[in-house]
């Protein structure tokens, strides 16, 4: 057997091309056996364990709690006792990861077997450059762009970026980053390590370079190491409160798949929203009335409401669709996604076949999957499809917000929270009900307003009569 053995952060998806490092369930020095869990890793939206195939003792965690790393990457390295601080130390250094991409591995050959687009059809994804050269000027933080390529068609290899001088004086620095497009911090944190902002890829406030940006840069040409956090018996001291205004926290795994999404969502999907009240009195007297002597978990509001819109979905499948550029599927199954918020952000599980579920199913299989979010332990089936989505912020006392479609759907409804409002009674007198605003947003390409209304009605009518809830 090998004395050392590499830990790489696996690939779970096909789509997956990082990790972030959730938690070290091992911690450096323990001895594990094959099989034992080492590591949870956040993947888009969920956390999932890693296991060893191997035994022996962790020598070395490579990667924190809270840092990314890309698919194949060394995390960790397991070895046996007698294995030297040296031998660790040649085999991290000759270390190279596995390429889990399905990018070419050679420039060269990739340059004589794939056909180049035109240069005016590449500018969705910038400069064209090789997928090594690409992945190096992300990890570096170079800016692509002005950089000449040698490559076919003008493409930029990895010969082609400009490589990082050692540390340069801070005089010397100074000199060189003056006038540079970057925040004050930044450009002092440079200054004072020696290094050249020329080049570095900006991710803050209108296109400036972030402090964040400069110590990931200098982290990765070895002129920077972040600090040890502090233990509780000697707190760290409290930042300066310049440095404080600036710096910027990285998203998380989840919080960055979140924010590609809705963006993608918003800048794509042409949103249209339609808003109907509803009066809640009958359902909610009704809820306390099932509820009343119930020895098992409570039906709640929302257990109501996800009732309501499976059986209107069903009776509208015209609503129940995902949309692509190229058309549009109809589901007759309906799978249900009831957004939940954690800790970390926002996770859509899904109610499968949620119209031929009775309520206290649906309380039941909700309730399973609200608290498999919260507790983090949602799995990938649980979040895979889902044909519409709920989100119900009414308990906050939101009275009315627009939800961003989840696509591939064609729709997502928004709950507010009910009020008190005066009506006119039956017999013309004055009456207050309990009203609560049900806005859709629905994607135009497949959904049109005629219908969006269509399925409201029938959702009023579900909650506003709700024996046919339970029945």
């Amino acid at each position: 057997m090998a004395r050392i053995h590499p830990v790489t952060l696996p690939k779970w998806g096909l789509e997956m091309s990082e990790g972030q490092i959730s938690r070290w369930i091992a911690a450096e020095g323990d001895s594990v056996e094959p099989g034992t869990e080492l590591v949870d890793i956040e993947t888009d939206k969920i956390v999932n364990t890693l296991d060893t195939d191997k035994g022996g003792i962790l020598r070395r965690i490579l990667v924190p709690e809270g840092e990314s790393a890309p698919v194949g990457a060394l995390i960790a390295v397991l070895a046996e006792a007698d294995a030297s601080e040296a031998e660790l130390a040649e085999f991290i250094a000759a270390y190279v990861p596995v390429d889990a991409s399905f990018e070419p591995k050679d420039e060269d050959e990739a340059e004589s077997t794939v056909s180049e687009p035109s240069p005016t059809t590449d500018a969705s994804s910038g400069p064209k450059a090789s997928p090594l050269a690409r992945r190096i000027a992300e990890q570096d933080g170079i800016d692509l762009a002005g950089i000449h390529g040698s490559g076919h068609s003008g493409k930029i290899k990895k010969a082609d970026l400009p490589s990082r001088p050692a540390a340069l004086t801070p005089e010397e620095a100074a000199k060189r980053n003056a006038g540079s497009h970057a925040s004050p911090v930044a450009v002092n944190f440079a200054n004072a390590l020696g290094f050249d902002l020329t080049g570095l890829k900006p991710s803050g406030y209108r296109g400036r370079i972030s402090l964040a940006d400069v110590q990931a840069a200098a982290q990765a040409a070895g002129l920077w190491s972040p600090p040890a956090p502090a233990t509780p018996a000697a707190p760290a001291p409290a930042p300066a409160a310049a440095a404080a205004q600036e710096v910027e926290q990285p998203f998380t795994g989840m919080r960055k798949s979140i924010a590609n999404a809705l963006r993608h969502s918003k800048q794509t999907v042409p949103h249209f929203y339609t808003a109907m009240d509803v009066e809640m009195d009958a359902l909610m007297a009704l809820r306390s009335q099932f509820n009343s002597g119930r020895e098992e978990a409570k039906i709640s509001v929302n257990d109501f409401l996800l009732r309501a819109a499976a059986l209107a979905l069903a009776a509208h499948p015209e609503v129940n669709i995902h949309v692509s550029d190229s058309g549009i599927t109809r589901f007759d199954q309906v799978d249900l996604c009831v957004a939940v918020a954690i800790d970390a952000g926002l996770v859509t599980p899904v109610i499968r076949n949620a119209a031929r579920r009775s309520l206290t199913e649906t309380a039941a299989e909700a309730g399973r999957l609200i608290a498999a979010a919260r507790d983090r332990s949602l799995t990938a089936e649980d979040l895979r499809g889902g044909t519409f989505t709920l989100s119900n912020l009414g308990m906050y006392g939101v009275r009315h917000f627009d939800a961003i479609i989840n696509p591939p759907q064609g729709a997502i409804l928004a709950v507010g929270g009910p009020r008190r409002e005066a009506r006119e009674a039956d017999d013309g007198g004055l009456r207050f009900a309990s009203v609560a605003t049900l806005t859709l947003s629905a994607d135009h390409r497949g959904i049109d307003g005629a219908v969006a209304a269509q399925f409201l009605s029938t959702l009023k009518a579900r909650i506003e009569t709700p024996m046919s809830l339970v029945m």
